[in-house]
């Protein structure tokens, strides 16, 4: 199965009982058996779980592939005996796999995320890099000066009526305003009323 796993920026395991092992890309590695939260390679199949264990900023985050033994917990969380490194994401990166999980898992539950750099949630979300809102009116704001919006509209059944990213860059889209889909399905600023 698809996952993604965070990695200390010196490409060595923080957590775990794996603790130092160093990873490479393309590399498979192979442990004897897992249970989550006791041993085995850990990864999560929403990508923005990861960052309850790593910081976007300063550590690496990778796709890679979970199999053999799998044990999965209720926190989204795998623990398996087999994982291949495939590769590894960039900021951008990252975001993709975030809006790609939550537009590919719609009724899952926990797809919600509030920190400094990255927010996600059900209408208004506001933060440094990463800002997803998703619900009948999505918003969202980036605050520094780079970074990316997604904005998934739904109707009140919680289908998908239209999903649009934007790159922050203080050209077309400005960092501190709000964005929203309009009913039209068109991407436009947020006026205050």
């Amino acid at each position: 199965m698809i996952a993604y796993k965070g990695i200390s920026r010196d490409m060595t395991a923080r957590l775990g009982n794996r603790d130092g092992e160093v990873f490479h890309v393309g590399g498979t590695y192979t442990v004897e058996k897992s249970k989550t939260a006791s041993c085995g390679y850990h990864c999560c199949e929403n990508p923005v779980q990861c960052l309850g264990y790593y910081d976007l900023k300063r550590d690496r985050f990778f796709k890679v592939e979970a199999s053999g033994s799998i044990d999965e917990d209720d926190q989204e969380r795998i623990a398996c005996t087999k994982i291949v490194i495939l590769e590894e994401l960039d900021i951008k990166g990252f975001f993709c796999a975030c809006i790609k999980y939550i537009v590919g898992h719609p009724d899952r539950k926990k797809w919600e995320w509030s920190g400094k750099d990255v927010s996600i949630s059900k209408s208004g979300a506001k933060a440094a890099v990463i800002a997803i809102a998703r619900g009948e009116d999505p918003r969202a704001m980036i605050e520094s000066q780079e970074g990316y919006i997604g904005l998934i509209k739904e109707d009140t059944d919680g289908h998908l009526l239209a999903a649009e990213v934007l790159k922050v860059d203080g050209e077309k889209y400005h960092p501190s305003t709000w964005y929203h889909i309009n009913d039209t399905g068109i991407v436009e600023e947020v006026r205050p009323e």
